[in-house]
């Protein structure tokens, strides 16, 4: 995404996912890869994960202020990321794409209810995928996903998967159906470059990234 965006190095570390979709991610959990992050002093670190959504968001404002103490950088994740994407643009009303099962989804709309934000629509898949299925679904499965959240009366389409490749095809659905498309996975960038005190446009990403 930043390739034609000069001056600003992206570094990661991976850990290992839980077994449990409902564990809560801690600094514990993530082992040693917030420190590994931290001797590269960077301006603002992200845990690209989306579990807050429904396990909750306090608990991963809370993962912030750990990132925070070990990184020594102000600290987001993808699910916060979301929810403030929508505050900036003042959207309310959101249709919701989920690649995993459908009672995950719900807990979701249940949590974006406590923050204000009412989901009048989500879809998931008929089959449940494994995170590496999900990451290897074609082009055409990925579109053919999300074209069910283009809901009347949506404000966007909001995708929570950052294994989901939803991100390519942002601005080829935003064309086509005239909705803003809030990727959890992009969106998370959209949240560190603001955090890094970065404005430059990003092109070919959705609308989000146009300012």
């Amino acid at each position: 995404m930043l390739t034609d965006v000069p001056d600003i190095g992206v570094h990661y570390s991976r850990f290992r996912l839980p077994p449990d979709l409902g564990d809560t991610i801690s600094v514990d959990v993530l082992g040693d890869a917030p420190a590994l992050l931290g001797d590269a002093e960077p301006d603002a670190v992200a845990f690209h994960g989306t579990s807050g959504s429904w396990t909750g968001l306090d608990g991963d404002r809370a993962l912030c202020e750990q990132l925070s103490e070990v990184t020594g950088a102000p600290s987001t994740t993808a699910s916060l990321a979301v929810v403030e994407a929508l505050r900036a643009l003042e959207f309310d009303r959101v249709s919701l794409v989920f690649p995993g099962p459908q009672p995950i989804a719900e807990l979701i709309r249940e949590e974006y209810a406590r923050n204000g934000i009412d989901v009048i629509a989500h879809h998931t898949p008929d089959v449940v995928y494994t995170n590496p299925e999900i990451s290897r679904l074609r082009r055409a499965d990925v579109h053919s996903l999300m074209v069910h959240g283009f809901v009347p009366g949506a404000d966007a389409v909001v995708c929570i998967g950052t294994n989901l490749r939803s991100a390519y095809l942002v601005d080829e659905l935003e064309t086509e159906f005239g909705v803003p498309v809030i990727d959890s996975a992009s969106t998370t960038l959209w949240q560190l470059l603001r955090m890094a005190g970065v404005d430059s446009p990003v092109a070919g990403w959705g609308s989000l990234f146009d300012d």
